[in-house]
């Protein structure tokens, strides 16, 4: 419904589940120094929890999460309870056997992290270029039917768009996922895509006709709304036009607290997730912030289409609101006139 301010009950959940990872990514957003890992226990505990409230689908995530040595035994858990588990990957730890215990264990899509169709470009934000070809390659052998490549959008890597469709392509991915640059573990967003590249961006998605599933993450919803837009104005309505961080989406931290995604690091104690859906009284400021929008969000001609991600506010400015001042949309770049000039 075009009008829903929130689900009933969360339809995703996120577990972090390790902060461990090899590599160093330039702008990785996750605390790699602190060696946290989630016990099993606790895992399923939410797994579990998370089947009887209604959650759909389970987000398995670190860190690189190659380094969780209890994986399978999740991903068997939610095949059992019939939730959709998904892994993101780097590459790291990679080879035939453990894709094939993935597989035979019943993960339901592979999501591959890859910031450029060359080493050069991916180097400027990631590391493990050759980590994640690899990979690639081998869920192309396997025939692996839902391999998606997490590609994040940065100011330095958006002109290869083009040539990352080609490689999706070539390697047979299901999808190419455009995924929201967010604040990095030291809360800064150095990189952040100009309008003239997110219109770009959109352009390319709108007229694309491969067979790659191009898609962009719901919390990237300038983009969303760019790609949505038509003669009529956009058509980014309802529920996903934008964050939904406590909207539909909550995250567990390797500590077993709960949070509303994880980039917002507000952690809750709550022993069923109902109860920190229905009582946690920072999920009700979350829900009202766009109640109360400031600028540059106020009066922008895509307020009501777009809810761009919560977590800049806090991580940049100390505060939850509902005024992205880091959002391109609005800017005037050089060349362009000025409507309200």
């Amino acid at each position: 419904m075009s009008g829903e301010k929130y689900r009933d009950a969360p339809l995703q959940m996120n577990l972090e589940l390790t902060t461990k990872c090899p590599l160093h990514c330039p702008q990785c957003y996750v605390s790699l120094n602190t060696g946290r890992e989630m016990p099993l226990e606790t895992a399923l505990y939410w797994i579990r929890d998370a089947a009887a409230c209604g959650v759909r689908s389970v987000n398995l995530s670190g860190g690189e999460t190659m380094c969780y040595p209890h994986l399978t035994e999740l991903i068997k858990e939610c095949c059992r309870l019939k939730l959709a588990s998904n892994i993101a990957l780097s590459g790291s730890y990679i080879n035939w056997k453990r894709l094939d215990e993935l597989i035979e264990s019943g993960v339901t899509g592979i999501f591959v992290s890859l910031n450029g169709s060359t080493k050069e470009i991916n180097e400027k934000t990631r590391d493990g270029y050759d980590l994640a070809i690899q990979t690639l390659e081998l869920l192309q052998k396997i025939k692996f039917p839902c391999t998606v490549i997490n590609w994040v959008m940065h100011s330095c890597n958006a002109e290869d768009f083009p040539a990352m469709i080609s490689l999706a392509e070539k390697h047979e991915a299901f999808g190419l996922t455009v995924i929201a640059f967010k604040p990095d573990s030291s809360h800064e967003m150095k990189s952040y895509p100009s309008k003239r590249q997110i219109e770009a961006v959109a352009k390319t998605i709108r007229e694309y006709r491969g067979p790659v599933k191009l898609n962009a993450e719901p919390c990237f919803s300038q983009l969303k709304t760019l790609i949505k837009e038509t003669f009529y104005g956009s058509a980014n309505y309802g529920l996903f036009r934008g964050c939904g961080a406590g909207r539909y989406g909550i995250s567990v931290t390797t500590e077993g607290t709960l949070t509303p995604c994880r980039h917002l690091e507000v952690e809750e104690r709550f022993e069923h997730i109902s109860d920190y859906w229905n009582h946690s009284e920072f999920l009700k400021k979350l829900r009202l912030v766009e109640e109360n929008r400031q600028s540059p969000c106020k009066g922008c001609r895509f307020e009501t289409n777009c809810l761009p991600c919560n977590a800049a506010g806090i991580k940049l400015h100390g505060e939850l609101k509902y005024g992205m001042t880091e959002c391109p949309l609005q800017a005037v770049e050089e060349g362009e006139v000025n409507p309200d000039d």
